[in-house]
């Protein structure tokens, strides 16, 4: 083989190496702007659930100290859609978190 042909198939490994780099490199970003994204979910579905505590919070002391009732259950006027708004919400985050938990095990 003369200079040019071994230059030359020198050139198309070095292209062929970087394409794969390149491609490697694109799917890890891709990866890290999914797995930012995952989190991001994931803080505003917990601080969606810290407010719908503090609501119900605020239900249970109006039915008692307010209303002037002895006791609160599920069946209270306002708490059991707080309460199924909040495992609602439980439920999304722990579906993110196992998305979540797939992208960093790769």
């Amino acid at each position: 083989m003369d200079f040019f042909n071994r230059l030359q198939e020198a050139l198309n490994q070095g292209l062929e190496t970087s394409r794969e780099l390149f491609s490697k490199a694109k799917d890890r970003a891709k990866d890290l702007g999914e797995k930012g994204v995952l989190r991001f979910e994931i803080k505003q579905l917990e601080n969606q659930a810290e407010k719908l505590v503090a609501q119900l919070g605020s239900r249970v002391y109006q039915v008692l100290m307010e209303s002037g009732q002895n006791t609160v259950s599920k069946k209270t006027s306002g708490i059991k859609q707080l309460l199924d708004e909040i495992e609602d919400i439980r439920k999304r985050v722990e579906e993110k978190e196992k998305e979540l938990k797939k992208y960093e095990e790769k």
